[in-house]
């Protein structure tokens, strides 16, 4: 089993309730380290639910992809970085001066909780991209977005698996490459720019997000521990 302390896998426990993922949770906690609370967990349970998950020897990785005026983002990040949190995710599409106030507003606070600057999600592709983006290739978006995190000094970035041979080689020395759309097979759900766990961290992938592959099989923990295995795999041929 993968020492606790250099787990690369960050399970997104994308369920409908807090109390539905504390069960889960509970029965994954010898294996796991790392836990992805996202929106609607969030939502639905608030801070007494991330302390929960927290007291029960999980690292929280806060995915809200903060999006908005400096001000504001850095009064959200001034809040979360008092709660023992251990990453929170900041939309890099919100442009220096937000995540300038962020990285500020974390330093302030004691400077404990790692930021990731959050690139292009999973689920677009070039040609929804440029439904909303026009005149702009998501190459080019990616890579500059990476660089305003670098410059800003985020902790690391959100990015696609197949991101990683256009990022890595510029910001893998600089910035946490965080991986999520972990998939053997394209396509069947919203991920559409996915890769396998092997693939990912050959291309440089420093954590794996990893969510319906494990909580949607027969037996979460023995998928969990089939990824532990994988990983670890990879891990003793580098």
């Amino acid at each position: 089993m993968m020492d606790r302390n250099t787990h690369k896998i960050i399970l997104a426990a994308d369920l409908s309730s807090p109390s539905e993922a504390e069960d889960l949770l509970d029965l994954l906690r010898e294996d796991l380290v790392h836990v992805k609370i996202g929106p609607r967990l969030f939502a639905s349970g608030g801070i007494p639910f991330v302390s929960r998950v927290i007291r029960m020897g999980f690292k929280v990785f806060l995915d809200l992809k903060l999006h908005d005026i400096p001000n504001t983002v850095s009064s959200a990040v001034d809040y979360f970085a008092s709660h023992g949190i251990w990453a929170l995710t900041i939309h890099s599409a919100g442009g220096a001066a937000m995540l300038q106030a962020a990285r500020s507003a974390n330093r302030f606070a004691g400077d404990e909780m790692l930021l990731f600057g959050v690139t292009v999600l999973t689920s677009l592709v070039s040609s929804s991209w440029d439904e909303v983006n026009p005149g702009c290739p998501l190459q080019e978006a990616l890579k500059n977005r990476a660089a305003i995190c670098a410059a800003c000094k985020m902790d690391g970035i959100v990015c696609s698996p197949t991101d990683l041979p256009l990022l890595v080689p510029d910001f893998g020395g600089r910035l946490k490459m965080v991986v999520p759309g972990i998939r053997d097979n394209a396509g069947g759900d919203d991920q559409m720019r996915t890769a396998s766990p092997e693939d990912a961290l050959k291309m440089g992938a420093d954590y794996l997000v990893v969510g319906r592959p494990i909580i949607r099989a027969n037996s979460p923990a023995k998928a969990l521990q089939e990824m532990i295995e994988r990983v670890e795999r990879v891990g003793d041929k580098e």
